[in-house]
């Protein structure tokens, strides 16, 4: 017996899915997430539970609209209504009014935004796990639409300008 398909998590990299560079004093994103590993190990979240694509590894403020756009697609794209897509803090609120904007294209899914602000790996205190778990309810049972889910809250795309 397989376990129903509860959500699809789209990783796009950020501080989430980072490690800390004291060399270069911040967090530089793994090439391939690790998010996967956390949801099972820490969360109790088999993969056979939920869909996984990365569309990309980078930090927020290096995205490029053919990113958002990526993102877009495999938003679009997926055969599950309720989707975690993970992206960096600088820029979250600002994809999830881009996101917004296109709305028509994926009405009947709920899409919910989340990152941290430190990285899940290396650190003792991670906002991370607790914003994945979150995030990962709330896609399952907020409304259709595009939410952004930190710090146990879930905020509409025009509610903050910012993160931090």
């Amino acid at each position: 017996m397989t376990n129903p398909i509860n959500f699809h998590l789209i990783t796009t990299g950020g501080t989430i899915d980072s490690y800390y560079d004291p060399d270069q004093c911040g967090p530089i994103c793994f090439n391939e997430s690790i998010l996967p590993k956390y949801l099972e190990q820490h969360c109790g979240v088999a993969k056979d539970e939920y869909l996984f694509s990365q569309v990309c590894m980078k930090d927020s403020r290096e995205m490029t609209d053919a990113d958002r756009e990526d993102m877009l697609t495999a938003i679009v794209n997926s055969p599950v209504s309720a989707i975690v897509l993970t992206h960096g803090s600088f820029t979250l609120f600002d994809l999830a009014r881009y996101l917004n904007k296109s709305r028509a294209l994926f009405m009947d899914k709920t899409v919910i935004l989340t990152g941290s602000l430190r990285p899940i790996d290396g650190f003792t205190y991670s906002d991370g796990l607790f914003n994945l778990g979150a995030a990962s309810l709330a896609a399952q049972y907020a409304s259709a639409g595009v939410h952004v889910c930190i710090d146990g809250k879930l905020f509409r795309p025009e509610d903050r300008e910012l993160w931090h």
